[in-house]
């Protein structure tokens, strides 16, 4: 007997009259989709982990994922409601203890405050910048003035001069390292938190160009081994960017070796204002064109092989080669996060055809879902991950609408002349380009603060080039490097020809104006919002499924009135900025740290970066005042206007003094101020600090409170 069947599925033998019993026979109607939930609720669970503000003993998971899993049982014949709701505390339970787990086995120590000085390691991944340089991921042996027991496992160094070593050498050199950054705005994107789940523990520049010297090899296999499929990617990058030495090539050389580093800057946004940034890095779509290519090339050589057609299953055989591409793709993209997300959903998928299972279903994304949190619960919290899962959801349910599927052309056994099978694959390629824009835009704009205006047309254009001319090409490259650089130059340079024509319209689109639209910070609660709305609709199939808009359309009201702060002050104090009434960015020294201004700019969903002089009354370039929210405000930048400017003014903020980095040891005489912002942090712990100028008083938020005590923050 089933759980429904325990709970009352037949009616005679629970008759209800209740104003609840549409609502309980559509929960049992639609009991073929209770599974898809465990996903959600494994996500939930994993995604609690990382907003709790203190790291949670190991064991708890484990507790409380057995005891709800056991209990449910025990309850299951008695009392099936509750036993229901302790199997989906289980599944929460366990996404919990999966994301505490995955972090215990990546803990690593982490600088704690720059060094400068001597580094020796062995190199284990290069990334050339195309103009003699680029970054060494290094594993080091030693570094001045750390213990062994300090090391980082991993740190990363740019070489601005040549010749850059190769996986595998061993190199000395005069380096500035630094931990990884906090946020630089309360709520914005954690680079410590990234850099520990990648083992990454400093980052810095090198003095000077390495000194390559002998190291032991390397105890591990799968170092051994991570190295040689580095050095592949290095030669296979060399000869794509030989044969197209353009941008094209650079960007080619991205998608097929996951190797950024030679994109130039321009490229690079044009491609991101476009809505064409999901090209450049080795995702899903990449992963799917390699695997379907191979398993249609498979499929069309056993089609001329009767004889071996009609003894072996061409379709699985199909599958395993198509596995096994994907497999190697992963490898020359060099294991990227995105790219083992992608092998997985894809291998999972080229599995339900090994084993006879629907490929393109719901349950199987669920299953992908859990399978990529339990190996990269990180993931959960990464625009990556959240876009992937979004789009491929929403087609999903898109095409399980049987009237899609027949203007499609989808269905079985539907036969249509030419110009009806043209239109169907029109109908199919618009409904994919809005239905995965749709899907993934809340995504997009909560992380990088933008949405893309013309995303559709440079899609429609950019994804039929990418799938019909350029993957082919490039795989065909990619195989034929194994025998000819000759043979396999002049593939890459026919795919370098697609690949500009891509870029041509990434920069046309990105021209356009209203191209970029930017989009203020808003709330994580106006993300989940959405997020649960759009399961809600795509998940259940009866009407009350509608009731999901109603979440998504107060998710969208949240979006659109988000709190902003008026003040911004970095963490080094060095950055001062203020919110104009006009929505624009006014900093203190808007020619300095573009890349904070930047990040704030994006925070008020602006891409105006102008002088605070415009708004303010600026005494040269270190005192400014003016009037907000009934009070006076002065804003200085080191502290020898610091008295000033407390003389008239209720609300003061302090930057840092460039020149020491010692603590105001209070008010200054005269200083007459209801609140003083220092680099010190006053309880921010030296980060960056925003301040709303509520009407009753401040608010002010440090980025370093929210982020509690966890191992990427220690």
């Amino acid at each position: 007997m089933s759980l429904a069947e325990e709970m009352g599925e037949e009616p005679a033998a629970a008759p209800r009259r209740s104003i609840g019993e549409p609502l309980y026979r559509a929960f049992i109607a639609e009991q073929d989709r209770w599974r898809l939930w465990s996903a959600v609720f494994f996500a939930t669970g994993c995604g609690s982990y990382f907003g709790m503000v203190e790291e949670p003993p190991v064991w708890l998971g484990a507790v409380l994922t057995l005891g709800a899993l056991g209990l449910g049982i025990v309850l299951r014949s008695r009392l099936p409601w509750v036993a229901l709701a302790l199997f989906a505390c289980a599944w929460t339970a366990a996404g919990f203890w999966s994301a505490v787990t995955g972090t215990r086995l990546v803990d690593a120590p982490m600088l704690l405050r720059p060094v400068q000085g001597e580094v020796i390691g062995r190199v284990l991944a290069v990334e050339p910048d195309g103009r003699g340089g680029g970054r060494l991921l290094i594993i080091p042996t030693a570094i001045d003035r750390l213990t062994a027991g300090a090391l980082p496992a991993r740190v990363r160094i740019t070489v601005r001069q040549g010749p850059v070593p190769r996986p595998g050498d061993g190199v000395r050199l005069r380096a500035s390292l630094s931990p990884p950054s906090l946020p630089v705005v309360p709520g914005g994107h954690d680079f410590a938190r990234s850099a520990f789940f990648q083992g990454l523990g400093g980052i810095g520049f090198a003095y000077a160009r390495p000194e390559i010297v002998p190291t032991p090899p390397p105890s591990e296999i799968f170092q051994t081994i991570r190295e040689a499929v580095e050095r592949l990617r290095l030669d296979l990058d060399a000869v794509i960017r030989a044969a197209a030495p353009g941008e094209g090539g650079a960007v080619l050389s991205a998608m097929v070796t996951g190797l950024r580093g030679a994109i130039g800057d321009q490229t690079e946004t044009a491609m991101r204002d476009s809505g064409l940034a999901h090209l450049i890095s080795i995702s899903g779509l990449h992963m799917t064109m390699v695997a379907g290519l191979i398993f249609g090339a498979v499929r069309l050589v056993m089609a001329f092989l009767p004889r071996v057609s009609d003894r072996w299953p061409g379709r699985k055989i199909a599958a395993l080669a198509a596995l096994l591409g994907a497999a190697a793709y992963l490898a020359v993209g060099g294991f990227a996060v995105p790219t083992q997300r992608a092998f997985v959903m894809t291998g999972l998928g080229l599995l339900a055809i090994l084993t006879d299972r629907p490929v393109l279903s719901l349950p199987l994304v669920a299953s992908s879902a859990i399978v990529v949190l339990v190996l990269q619960p990180a993931a959960l919290i990464g625009p990556s991950f959240q876009m992937s899962f979004a789009a491929v959801v929403a087609l999903i349910a898109l095409y399980e609408s049987p009237t899609v599927r027949r203007l499609a052309g989808l269905d079985a056994g539907t036969t249509r002349g030419l110009p009806m099978r043209a239109a169907a694959w029109v109908f199919g390629l618009l409904a994919t380009s809005m239905i995965a824009g749709a899907a993934t835009a809340p995504y997009a704009a909560y992380a990088f603060g933008r949405a893309s205006g013309y995303g559709l047309v440079s899609n429609l254009v950019a994804v039929p080039v990418t799938g019909f001319w350029i993957m082919p090409v490039a795989l065909t490259g990619s195989l034929l490097s194994l025998v000819s650089e000759s043979a396999a130059g002049i593939c890459f340079a026919f795919a370098a020809r697609g690949m500009e024509l891509v870029i041509a319209t990434a920069t046309t689109v990105a021209g356009w104006p209203g191209a970029v639209v930017p989009v203020a910070g808003f709330s994580v609660t106006a993300l989940l919002l959405m997020t649960f709305g759009g399961l809600w609709l795509v998940i259940w199939r009866r009407a009350w499924r509608w009731a999901g808009l109603a979440a998504i359309a107060l998710g969208l009201v949240l979006a659109a009135r988000p709190a902003l702060p008026d003040l911004f002050l970095s963490g080094d104090g060095r950055s001062i900025a203020l919110r104009g009434f006009d929505g624009a960015l006014y900093a203190m020294t808007p020619e300095r740290d573009r890349f904070v201004l930047d990040q704030w700019a994006e925070k008020l969903g602006t891409l105006a970066i102008r002088d605070m002089a415009e708004v303010a009354h600026c005494d040269g370039d270190d005192l400014c005042r003016l009037e907000r929210a009934g009070l006076r405000i002065a804003i200085t930048r080191g502290r020898s206007r610091l008295a000033e400017a407390c003389a008239a003014a209720e609300l003061v903020v302090a930057g840092a003094d460039p020149r020491r980095d010692v603590a105001h040891p209070g008010r200054p005489d005269g200083c007459a101020t209801i609140t003083l912002v220092e680099r010190t942090g006053r309880g921010f712990g030296g980060g960056a600090v925003t301040i709303r100028l509520d009407e009753a008083r401040p608010v002010m938020e440090g980025v370093v409170g929210p982020r509690g005590d966890r191992p990427w923050t220690r």
